[in-house]
Protein backbone atom coordinates (compact mmCIF):
# COMPACT_ATOMS: atom_id res chain seq x y z
CA UNK A 1 0.00 0.00 0.00
CA UNK A 2 1.28 3.43 -0.93
CA UNK A 3 -0.02 6.87 0.01
CA UNK A 4 0.57 10.41 -1.20
CA UNK A 5 0.22 13.46 1.01
CA UNK A 6 -1.23 15.80 -1.60
CA UNK A 7 -0.86 18.96 0.50
CA UNK A 8 1.86 19.60 3.07
CA UNK A 9 3.95 22.48 4.40
CA UNK A 10 7.17 20.70 5.35
CA UNK A 11 9.20 23.90 5.04
CA UNK A 12 7.30 25.27 8.02
CA UNK A 13 9.60 26.06 10.98
CA UNK A 14 7.80 23.33 12.94
CA UNK A 15 9.96 20.84 11.01
CA UNK A 16 13.31 22.61 11.36
CA UNK A 17 14.66 20.06 13.86
CA UNK A 18 13.87 16.85 11.98
CA UNK A 19 12.78 17.69 8.41
CA UNK A 20 15.35 15.67 6.49
CA UNK A 21 15.14 12.62 8.72
CA UNK A 22 11.34 12.72 8.53
CA UNK A 23 11.32 12.86 4.73
CA UNK A 24 14.13 10.41 4.09
CA UNK A 25 13.21 7.79 6.70
CA UNK A 26 9.98 8.04 8.65
CA UNK A 27 7.64 8.90 5.79
CA UNK A 28 8.68 6.00 3.53
CA UNK A 29 8.42 3.70 6.54
CA UNK A 30 4.84 4.92 7.02
CA UNK A 31 3.95 4.00 3.42
CA UNK A 32 4.30 7.43 1.84
CA UNK A 33 5.61 7.45 -1.73
CA UNK A 34 5.34 11.23 -2.23
CA UNK A 35 4.51 14.48 -0.46
CA UNK A 36 3.51 17.67 -2.23
CA UNK A 37 4.99 20.86 -0.81
CA UNK A 38 2.66 23.86 -1.00
CA UNK A 39 4.53 27.16 -1.32
CA UNK A 40 1.81 29.80 -1.11
CA UNK A 41 3.78 32.93 -0.19
CA UNK A 42 6.57 34.56 -2.24
CA UNK A 43 9.28 33.79 0.32
CA UNK A 44 8.35 30.08 0.15
CA UNK A 45 8.75 29.56 -3.60
CA UNK A 46 12.50 28.99 -3.74
CA UNK A 47 12.38 27.05 -0.48
CA UNK A 48 10.02 24.58 -2.14
CA UNK A 49 12.39 24.13 -5.08
CA UNK A 50 15.24 23.51 -2.65
CA UNK A 51 13.22 20.79 -0.93
CA UNK A 52 12.44 19.16 -4.29
CA UNK A 53 16.12 19.25 -5.24
CA UNK A 54 17.11 17.70 -1.92
CA UNK A 55 14.52 14.90 -2.16
CA UNK A 56 13.96 14.30 -5.89
CA UNK A 57 11.22 11.86 -6.76
CA UNK A 58 9.60 12.21 -3.34
CA UNK A 59 8.79 15.91 -2.98
CA UNK A 60 6.83 17.90 -5.55
CA UNK A 61 6.19 21.63 -5.48
CA UNK A 62 3.05 23.74 -5.88
CA UNK A 63 3.46 27.52 -6.14
CA UNK A 64 0.96 30.34 -5.80
CA UNK A 65 -0.49 32.96 -3.47
CA UNK A 66 -2.69 31.99 -0.53
CA UNK A 67 -5.54 34.51 -0.22
CA UNK A 68 -4.21 35.60 3.18
CA UNK A 69 -0.99 36.67 1.46
CA UNK A 70 -2.70 38.42 -1.46
CA UNK A 71 -1.45 41.86 -0.30
CA UNK A 72 2.13 40.57 -0.73
CA UNK A 73 1.61 39.95 -4.45
CA UNK A 74 3.06 43.07 -6.02
CA UNK A 75 4.79 43.91 -9.33
CA UNK A 76 8.03 42.12 -8.40
CA UNK A 77 6.20 38.92 -7.51
CA UNK A 78 4.00 39.17 -10.58
CA UNK A 79 7.12 39.39 -12.72
CA UNK A 80 8.73 36.38 -11.03
CA UNK A 81 5.93 33.84 -10.64
CA UNK A 82 5.16 33.07 -14.34
CA UNK A 83 8.72 31.85 -14.88
CA UNK A 84 8.63 29.74 -11.71
CA UNK A 85 5.35 28.15 -12.77
CA UNK A 86 6.92 27.07 -16.06
CA UNK A 87 9.67 25.22 -14.14
CA UNK A 88 9.29 21.44 -14.38
CA UNK A 89 9.47 21.22 -10.59
CA UNK A 90 6.17 23.12 -10.29
CA UNK A 91 3.25 20.70 -10.46
CA UNK A 92 0.30 23.06 -9.92
CA UNK A 93 -0.81 26.60 -9.10
CA UNK A 94 -1.77 26.94 -5.45
CA UNK A 95 -2.92 27.20 -2.96
CA UNK A 96 -5.09 29.98 -4.32
CA UNK A 97 -8.66 31.05 -3.68
CA UNK A 98 -10.73 33.08 -1.25
CA UNK A 99 -10.65 33.17 2.54
CA UNK A 100 -13.27 35.33 4.23
CA UNK A 101 -11.87 34.78 7.72
CA UNK A 102 -8.89 37.09 7.12
CA UNK A 103 -10.50 40.14 5.52
CA UNK A 104 -8.85 42.51 8.01
CA UNK A 105 -5.41 41.74 6.57
CA UNK A 106 -6.47 40.74 3.05
CA UNK A 107 -9.49 42.76 1.88
CA UNK A 108 -11.99 41.02 -0.32
CA UNK A 109 -11.23 43.10 -3.40
CA UNK A 110 -7.50 42.30 -3.09
CA UNK A 111 -8.20 38.58 -2.75
CA UNK A 112 -10.47 38.64 -5.81
CA UNK A 113 -7.91 40.51 -7.90
CA UNK A 114 -5.12 38.11 -7.04
CA UNK A 115 -7.32 35.05 -7.60
CA UNK A 116 -8.10 36.32 -11.11
CA UNK A 117 -4.37 36.73 -11.76
CA UNK A 118 -3.65 33.21 -10.49
CA UNK A 119 -6.36 31.72 -12.71
CA UNK A 120 -4.88 33.55 -15.70
CA UNK A 121 -1.48 32.03 -14.91
CA UNK A 122 -3.03 28.58 -14.61
CA UNK A 123 -4.63 29.05 -18.03
CA UNK A 124 -1.34 30.16 -19.55
CA UNK A 125 0.77 27.39 -18.04
CA UNK A 126 -1.85 24.62 -18.25
CA UNK A 127 -1.20 23.72 -14.63
CA UNK A 128 -3.91 22.26 -12.37
CA UNK A 129 -5.32 24.25 -9.45
CA UNK A 130 -4.99 23.75 -5.71
CA UNK A 131 -7.86 25.79 -4.27
CA UNK A 132 -8.18 27.18 -0.76
CA UNK A 133 -11.70 28.27 0.14
CA UNK A 134 -12.58 29.17 3.71
CA UNK A 135 -15.95 30.46 4.75
CA UNK A 136 -16.89 32.78 7.59
CA UNK A 137 -19.22 31.04 10.08
CA UNK A 138 -22.27 29.61 8.27
CA UNK A 139 -21.88 31.93 5.28
CA UNK A 140 -20.85 30.02 2.13
CA UNK A 141 -20.24 33.16 0.06
CA UNK A 142 -16.52 32.37 -0.27
CA UNK A 143 -17.44 29.16 -2.08
CA UNK A 144 -20.02 30.88 -4.28
CA UNK A 145 -17.55 33.61 -5.22
CA UNK A 146 -14.78 31.10 -5.94
CA UNK A 147 -16.98 29.01 -8.20
CA UNK A 148 -18.10 32.19 -9.97
CA UNK A 149 -14.47 33.17 -10.57
CA UNK A 150 -13.74 29.70 -11.96
CA UNK A 151 -16.72 29.94 -14.31
CA UNK A 152 -15.68 33.30 -15.69
CA UNK A 153 -11.86 33.18 -15.61
CA UNK A 154 -10.66 29.57 -15.71
CA UNK A 155 -10.27 27.70 -18.99
CA UNK A 156 -9.91 24.26 -17.36
CA UNK A 157 -7.04 23.45 -19.69
CA UNK A 158 -4.75 21.57 -17.32
CA UNK A 159 -2.26 19.33 -19.06
CA UNK A 160 -2.79 16.72 -16.34
CA UNK A 161 -5.59 14.16 -16.21
CA UNK A 162 -7.32 16.00 -13.36
CA UNK A 163 -7.70 19.80 -13.44
CA UNK A 164 -7.63 20.64 -9.74
CA UNK A 165 -8.56 20.00 -6.14
CA UNK A 166 -10.69 21.78 -3.57
CA UNK A 167 -8.15 21.48 -0.79
CA UNK A 168 -9.20 20.95 2.86
CA UNK A 169 -12.82 20.28 1.93
CA UNK A 170 -14.97 21.55 4.79
CA UNK A 171 -18.39 22.20 3.30
CA UNK A 172 -21.72 20.63 2.39
CA UNK A 173 -22.57 18.32 -0.49
CA UNK A 174 -23.93 21.37 -2.30
CA UNK A 175 -20.41 22.79 -2.50
CA UNK A 176 -18.92 19.36 -3.22
CA UNK A 177 -21.28 18.93 -6.19
CA UNK A 178 -20.28 22.30 -7.66
CA UNK A 179 -16.62 21.34 -7.35
CA UNK A 180 -17.17 17.91 -8.88
CA UNK A 181 -19.13 19.44 -11.76
CA UNK A 182 -16.00 21.42 -12.64
CA UNK A 183 -13.88 18.27 -12.56
CA UNK A 184 -12.27 19.07 -9.22
CA UNK A 185 -11.25 16.52 -6.63
CA UNK A 186 -11.92 16.96 -2.90
CA UNK A 187 -8.92 17.16 -0.56
CA UNK A 188 -9.63 15.22 2.64
CA UNK A 189 -7.58 15.69 5.82
CA UNK A 190 -7.86 15.59 9.61
CA UNK A 191 -11.01 17.73 9.52
CA UNK A 192 -12.85 14.65 8.27
CA UNK A 193 -12.07 12.88 11.56
CA UNK A 194 -13.36 15.56 13.96
CA UNK A 195 -16.49 14.60 15.84
CA UNK A 196 -18.43 17.77 14.98
CA UNK A 197 -17.92 17.40 11.23
CA UNK A 198 -20.58 14.87 10.31
CA UNK A 199 -21.77 17.16 7.51
CA UNK A 200 -18.34 16.88 5.84
CA UNK A 201 -18.34 13.11 6.13
CA UNK A 202 -21.84 12.86 4.65
CA UNK A 203 -20.87 15.13 1.75
CA UNK A 204 -17.82 13.01 0.99
CA UNK A 205 -19.86 9.83 1.22
CA UNK A 206 -22.29 11.17 -1.39
CA UNK A 207 -19.42 12.35 -3.59
CA UNK A 208 -17.73 8.94 -3.54
CA UNK A 209 -14.27 7.63 -2.71
CA UNK A 210 -13.21 7.95 -6.33
CA UNK A 211 -13.47 11.76 -6.09
CA UNK A 212 -11.06 12.39 -3.22
CA UNK A 213 -7.37 12.68 -2.45
CA UNK A 214 -5.72 12.59 0.96
CA UNK A 215 -3.75 15.41 2.57
CA UNK A 216 -2.51 16.57 5.94
CA UNK A 217 -2.07 20.36 5.52
CA UNK A 218 0.68 19.77 8.08
CA UNK A 219 1.84 21.00 10.50
CA UNK A 220 -1.82 21.93 11.03
CA UNK A 221 -5.04 19.90 11.44
CA UNK A 222 -3.79 16.74 13.14
CA UNK A 223 -6.40 13.97 13.00
CA UNK A 224 -8.63 13.03 15.91
CA UNK A 225 -6.57 11.36 18.62
CA UNK A 226 -3.51 13.45 17.79
CA UNK A 227 -5.00 16.92 18.07
CA UNK A 228 -2.70 19.31 19.87
CA UNK A 229 0.40 17.71 18.38
CA UNK A 230 2.32 18.56 15.22
CA UNK A 231 0.81 17.00 12.13
CA UNK A 232 3.00 15.41 9.46
CA UNK A 233 2.51 13.16 6.40
CA UNK A 234 3.00 9.97 8.43
CA UNK A 235 -0.57 10.54 9.66
CA UNK A 236 -1.99 9.95 6.17
CA UNK A 237 -2.56 6.21 6.81
CA UNK A 238 -4.46 7.11 10.00
CA UNK A 239 -6.69 9.53 8.11
CA UNK A 240 -7.11 6.96 5.35
CA UNK A 241 -8.22 4.29 7.80
CA UNK A 242 -10.82 6.65 9.30
CA UNK A 243 -12.16 7.51 5.84
CA UNK A 244 -12.19 3.89 4.69
CA UNK A 245 -14.07 2.80 7.80
CA UNK A 246 -16.66 5.56 7.37
CA UNK A 247 -17.15 4.79 3.68
CA UNK A 248 -17.17 1.05 4.41
CA UNK A 249 -14.50 0.15 1.88
CA UNK A 250 -11.18 -1.70 2.34
CA UNK A 251 -8.20 0.47 3.26
CA UNK A 252 -6.28 -0.98 0.31
CA UNK A 253 -9.01 0.19 -2.08
CA UNK A 254 -9.00 3.70 -0.64
CA UNK A 255 -5.21 3.86 -0.75
CA UNK A 256 -5.18 2.88 -4.41
CA UNK A 257 -7.97 5.27 -5.41
CA UNK A 258 -6.52 8.30 -3.64
CA UNK A 259 -2.95 7.64 -4.74
CA UNK A 260 -3.99 7.27 -8.37
CA UNK A 261 -6.10 10.43 -8.12
CA UNK A 262 -3.18 12.40 -6.72
CA UNK A 263 -0.94 11.13 -9.52
CA UNK A 264 -3.54 12.20 -12.10
CA UNK A 265 -3.83 15.63 -10.51
CA UNK A 266 -0.10 16.33 -10.34
CA UNK A 267 1.03 14.41 -13.40
CA UNK A 268 3.15 12.04 -11.33
CA UNK A 269 4.47 8.78 -12.85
Amino acid sequence: MHFIDSHAHLNDPAFDNDRDELIASRLPQAGLCASIEIACAPDEWQQAFSLVDKHPGFIGAVLGIHPEYAPKYGPDEAAQLPTLLQDKRTLAVGEIGLDYTCLEIAPKEVQHRVLEQMLTLANQTQKPLVLHVRRDAEDYAAYDDTFSALTHSWNNTSATASPGVLHCFCARYEEAKKALDKGLLLGINGCFTYKKNEYIREAVKKAGADKIILETDCPYLSPQGKRGTRNDPSNIPLIAQFVADYLNIPLETLADLTTQNAKKLYGLP
